[in-house]
C-alpha cells in the first residue's frame, strides 16, 4: 500500500494567490519529508474558494518533489480537448522523474457546465470518448479519430510518457463504478463513501468486470484525515473545519453522489463513521487496516488541509503520520 496526500489548493477568500501558494508548498514538503509516496491535487472551476488551477499547480511541485508520484485528483475531463490535456499530462510527466497518475472524472457542478457551454447530459459520454482519444495520443505515434465530440487526422504530439501513464477514473454510482472498471486502470473511490459501501460496490460492480478482463481489482481511496496526539483533539479539529466543506458541496449538488444524503445532517460524529480517519496513531493505524484487509486498496490518498485550517495544523498531523502511522501499516 502507497500513502498520498490530497493538497486541494483552495483556500478562504481572505488568502491572496501567493499566500495559498506558500502555504500548499509547505504542505507537499512536509509530506515528502514525512515519506508519503504521492501528492494529489483537485480541480473545480468558478469556486467561491480562493484556488490555484491544478495543472499549473501541479507543474510548480515537479520542482518541490523528486521521486513522489504527481497525481490528478481530478481532471474534469469533459471540458478539454483531447488534444490539449494528452500534451498538459505529457508535459508534466516530463518535468518529474516519478511515476505520474492521470485522474479524471465527468463533474457535477452545474455552474461548471454552463460556463464551458457544455451540456450535463455529455458528460458520461465526452468523458469516454475524450479519455479513450487521450490515451492514445498519449501512447501512439500517429492517431486518427472521428467520433461524436472529436475529430483528429493523423496527428501525433511532440511528447509522450516513455511509460503509460495510469488512468484513475472517479465514481460514485454503481454504473459509474463498472465504467471506471471497463475503462481505467482503476477505480478512484471519494473521500464520502462509507468502507461498507465500498466494499459493496467493489464486490458486485467492480471485481467481476476486472477479473473478466485478467486485471487486479486493487484501488486508490481518498480520505478524509486527521492525526493527533489524542482522538479527542482530531475530532475537535475535523469537527470544526469539516462540517462547514460538506455544507458547501451540498450547495454545489455533490450530496447526489452520496448513498445517503441524510448522512449530511446527522451529527458529525456520526457523518465521520466508518468514513474520515480522525484520531490518535494507534487508532488511524488500526483503521488504515482495514482498508488493505477490506478493499485491497493501492493507495490511501489523506486529506488533512481544509479551507479554514491553518498550514501549521495539516503540516502537525502530517508529520505525525510520518512519525506513527506510516512505518506501522
Amino acid at each position: 500500500m502507497k500513502f498520498g496526500v490530497y493538497v486541494n489548493p483552495q483556500t478562504a477568500t481572505r488568502e491572496s494567490g501567493r499566500e495559498l501558494r506558500e502555504g500548499m508548498l509547505r504542505v507537499v514538503r512536509t509530506a515528502d519529508e514525512a515519506g508519503f509516496d504521492q501528492v494529489m491535487g483537485g480541480q473545480h472551476y468558478l469556486s467561491d474558494f480562493t484556488q490555484l488551477q491544478l495543472l499549473p499547480f501541479l507543474a510548480r511541485l515537479t520542482g518541490e518533489v523528486d521521486t513522489m508520484e504527481i497525481a490528478t485528483g481530478i481532471v474534469l475531463l469533459p471540458f478539454y480537448h483531447p488534444v490539449e490535456i494528452a500534451e498538459q499530462m505529457a508535459t508534466i510527466d516530463a518535468l518529474h522523474d516519478g511515476r505520474t497518475v492521470f485522474g479524471v472524472g465527468a463533474g457535477y457542478r452545474d455552474v461548471e457546465f454552463e460556463a464551458f457551454d457544455v451540456p450535463k447530459r455529455e458528460r458520461v459520454p465526452r468523458l469516454v470518448e475524450g479519455l479513450e482519444l487521450t490515451r492514445r495520443l498519449l501512447t501512439e505515434e500517429r492517431v486518427s479519430h472521428d467520433g461524436e465530440f472529436y475529430s483528429v487526422d493523423d496527428v501525433t504530439i511532440p511528447i509522450r510518457p516513455e511509460e503509460p501513464l495510469s488512468v484513475w477514473l472517479a465514481a460514485n454510482s454503481d454504473r459509474a463504478v463498472e465504467r471506471a472498471a471497463g475503462v481505467a486502470d482503476a477505480w478512484l473511490v471519494n473521500p464520502h463513501s462509507t468502507i461498507e459501501e465500498i466494499v459493496e460496490q467493489k464486490r458486485d460492480h467492480y471485481d467481476p468486470i476486472r477479473a473478466d478482463a485478467g486485471e487486479d481489482a486493487s484501488l486508490p481511496v481518498i480520505r478524509e484525515a486527521f492525526v493527533a496526539p489524542t482522538s479527542e483533539e482530531a475530532f475537535a479539529v475535523a469537527r470544526e473545519h469539516l462540517r462547514e466543506k460538506y455544507e458547501r458541496y451540498v450547495s454545489w449538488g455533490q450530496d447526489e453522489a452520496m448513498e445517503d444524503t441524510e448522512d449530511l445532517h446527522r451529527p458529525f460524529d456520526e457523518l465521520a463513521e466508518d468514513r474520515f480517519l480522525l484520531g490518535a496513531p494507534a487508532e488511524v493505524c488500526a483503521e488504515i487496516e482495514r482498508y488493505e484487509e477490506q478493499l485491497d486498496a493501492s493507495h490511501v490518498v489523506v486529506r488533512s488541509h481544509w479551507p479554514g485550517l491553518p498550514y501549521e495544523r495539516a503540516c502537525e498531523s502530517i508529520e505525525l503520520m510520518g512519525d506513527e502511522v506510516l512505518p506501522n501499516v
